[in-house]
């Protein structure tokens, strides 16, 4: 072997080690093999001076020490930053169950909560639970973003939550509202909304229990919006809502059949509802809303009623076995 083969092959069982080399040609190839393959630190030709040769050695030394410490820091630093790491991916699953924990307990006492506006008015139990599904099919249907799904789908279960304010007298009265309690009964709207508003956690959910009653038109109550000028989460509230309305028994009427409900709606269109919205409601199969129906009284959590909607929405069942239905 030459001189930059043998430091070469050294670097195999010393590769940190500060290497020298002693040459009496100052060939400059030589000098390149021995940089490059040997990786060495210095060059020194022979003859050599004795006080140079200590002088290099010493430096060598210095440096050698140095580059361990360095490699100790990083050592210690690596070794750290894995711990850190580990720590990080501990805190974060923590958090993560903490944060479900708190959620299903949320939805949980929300469910509670609905559960307990809907046995207020027995004759539209499970009414809450029913639009809510609804809403987020008709809401998927009508492309809303997914993050606005999670408010939409709570709106829709809290939207009578104002209702706590009314007196059962004039809730629960098989008749005909007069005019002033048309005006008590409306107030629920604004009732609901400052409920909401104060809670954190449903604060940004008041959009629907707000503006529900609000019509297309500009006729509704209690702002008087029209048009796009109603959030669409309302817009998209309020055919699910009337419908299921049509559908059920109330103190003051029996319910109808899906296609004279359907009739209404469309004759609607543009007046009550927006009819782009209204549209996509008629166009889905009947079938489509009374699994939703059938499938709400077990429904709480948003998850779950997402993955119901999900599942009809591919495998939307022909107009035949809507017909059969």
């Amino acid at each position: 072997m030459k001189g930059p083969e043998v430091l070469a092959e050294s670097i195999k069982y010393r590769p940190n080690a500060v290497r020298i080399a002693l040459t009496q040609y100052a060939d400059l190839k030589i000098a390149e093999a021995s940089i490059n393959k040997g990786r060495i630190s210095y060059f020194m030709l022979k003859p050599w001076d004795n006080a140079h040769m200590r002088s290099v050695v010493r430096e060598a030394v210095r440096n050698y020490e140095l580059e361990q410490e360095v490699r100790s820091l990083h050592e210690v630093t690596r070794r750290q930053r894995d711990e850190l790491q580990q720590w990080s991916r501990l805190l974060e699953r923590k958090v993560l169950e903490r944060t479900e924990a708190l959620d299903a307990a949320y939805e949980e006492t929300l469910l509670a909560l609905v559960l307990a506006l809907d046995s207020r008015e027995q004759a539209s139990a499970g009414h809450s639970r029913r639009v809510a599904i609804y809403c987020l099919y008709l809401a998927l249907e009508a492309g809303l973003a997914p993050d606005e799904l999670e408010d939409l789908y709570r709106g829709a279960l809290l939207h009578d939550i104002g209702k706590i304010g009314v007196p059962d007298a004039i809730l629960l009265k098989p008749g005909k509202l007069d005019p002033s309690e048309r005006k008590i009964v409306e107030q629920h709207v604004e009732i609901g909304a400052r409920l909401l508003e104060r809670i954190s956690y449903l604060e940004r959910s008041m959009v629907i229990p707000r503006y529900h009653h609000e019509k297309y038109n500009g006729k509704g109550y209690r702002q008087g919006m029209a048009g796009n000028e109603i959030p669409v989460e309302a817009r998209i509230f309020a055919v699910v809502d009337v419908y299921d309305a049509l559908r059920s028994d109330r103190p003051y009427k029996k319910s109808m059949t899906h296609e004279h409900a359907c009739e209404i709606i469309a004759r609607e269109r543009g007046a009550h509802f927006d009819p782009w919205l209204a549209s996509v409601f008629l166009e889905t199969p009947r079938a489509v809303w009374e699994m939703l129906a059938t499938k709400a009284e077990n429904l709480g959590r948003l998850d779950r009623a997402l993955a119901v909607c999900q599942r009809i929405r591919i495998n939307v069942p022909s107009e035949e076995e809507s017909a059969a239905a």
